[in-house]
């Protein structure tokens, strides 16, 4: 039955090959956006690491950067005198679900890596909520260290040490594979290691951190603030502060709004994709459905002579179908071998099992396409009565 299914298809093969054609296209799309989906999908379930809820980024313009430790006294004093305020901490630049980002690479024994630099006050803790897995978070004390004291991430001491204690190791910031030794101010000191949280959306990939001390302030500050706490003190509070020096600007955002800001600048193009892709598989569908309709029309003759000769409805109609899986599936083909580079070349630093995630959902999707274009048409075709059939010729 096979044997003849592949002749059937060979004596179309110019029908059949555009159709081979359309279905390779579509298994390339549906592999990439499938592969994209279960990616941020995975990323998405990810704990987030963090405290959003009732947390306000604070970002101060003043008029002048001479004075920068005593307006960060002045701020710190009127935060302290707020009851609604519960913690508040220092940030420098990078505060999380913000716009910028700060990179360092460190460097250990023959490993190096690129990891997202961090710096606030010890209080980051109380208000950020992170919770430690090894050694101890950073305190004022720690500056009198000989090197400068960080805490990192779960996923940096990962790839770094793997299963082996982390507290107390020496990374340093030279350059990789560099002769000279590292000076003191480029040799770092950990002190304890982080669960792993999100800084720059809820769908990023887990990422090596590293926190530090904060040396210079950038005017940027984290407040926790009571639940319930309304806009009115929002406002107030900003009265308050801008009133504290002159031509001073004060901003305060939510962390929440900025955490679902940047999650929508990853939706709303993945939406758009979805709707791009759901349209050329729609086409891809009018298109298998109309040349497999003309098809079955055309074969009449051969479909009455089949039935004359004792096929049944069921066999006419597996036949159809059967021949379409087996086009799909040389279409496929090609398209599988494209597919399965990814994850032997390892491309893009993605897990393996999200692109064979991927690729099932994608087989999976055109197969139950080209399945339901077929069985309309076929179910047409077993109507055809031998009689009826073998007159027309």
């Amino acid at each position: 039955m096979v044997k003849h299914l592949f002749k059937l298809i060979w004596k179309q093969k110019k029908t059949n090959f555009l159709m081979m054609s359309e279905i390779f296209i579509s298994f390339l799309i549906l592999f990439a956006v499938s592969t994209l989906c279960v990616f941020l999908f995975r990323n998405y379930k990810e704990a987030a690491g963090l405290k959003t809820e009732n947390v306000w980024a604070l970002f101060c313009s003043f008029n002048s950067d001479t004075l920068r430790e005593q307006n960060r006294e002045l701020v710190k004093q009127k935060l302290r005198q707020y009851p609604e305020v519960l913690n508040f901490a220092l940030m420098n630049n990078n505060v999380p679900f913000s716009f910028n980002s700060h990179n360092k690479q460190f460097t250990y024994d023959q490993s190096s890596i690129m990891a997202e630099y961090m710096r606030g006050e010890p209080e980051i803790i109380n208000v950020l909520k992170f919770k430690m897995t090894e050694g101890k978070w950073l305190a004022n004390a720690d500056k009198l260290n000989k090197h400068q004291p960080i805490v990192i991430n779960q996923a940096l001491k990962d790839k770094l040490f793997g299963q082996q204690p982390a507290t107390g190791k020496l990374l340093n910031n030279s350059d990789f594979g560099s002769k000279e030794p590292p000076s003191d101010q480029d040799i770092y000191q950990i002190v304890g290691v982080v669960e792993n949280f999100k800084y720059e959306d809820e769908f990023q990939k887990i990422a090596p951190c590293v926190w530090t001390l904060i040396d210079e302030w950038s005017k940027e500050c984290l407040i926790e603030v009571k639940p319930g706490v309304d806009a009115a003190f929002e406002a107030k509070l900003t009265k308050d502060l801008i009133n504290l020096g002159t031509d001073w600007t004060m901003e305060i955002q939510h962390l929440d709004n900025m955490k679902n800001n940047k999650n929508q600048m990853i939706l709303i193009p993945m939406l758009i994709l979805l709707i791009v892709c759901g349209f050329l598989v729609f086409n891809v569908a009018l298109g298998l459905f109309g040349v497999l309709f003309q098809t079955i029309t055309r074969r009449r003759s051969e479909i009455g002579v089949r039935r004359a000769m004792g096929a049944n409805r069921n066999h006419i109609l597996w036949q159809f179908i059967g021949e379409t899986i087996i086009i799909a599936s040389l279409g496929m083909l090609l398209g599988l071998f494209f597919a399965v580079q990814f994850p032997i070349l390892n491309v893009f630093d993605v897990e393996k099992s999200t692109y064979v995630f991927g690729i099932l959902i994608a087989l999976a999707s055109i197969y139950l396409l080209v399945v339901l274009c077929a069985i309309l048409p076929s179910r047409q075709a077993i109507q055809i009565y031998p009689a009826a059939a073998l007159h027309e010729d």
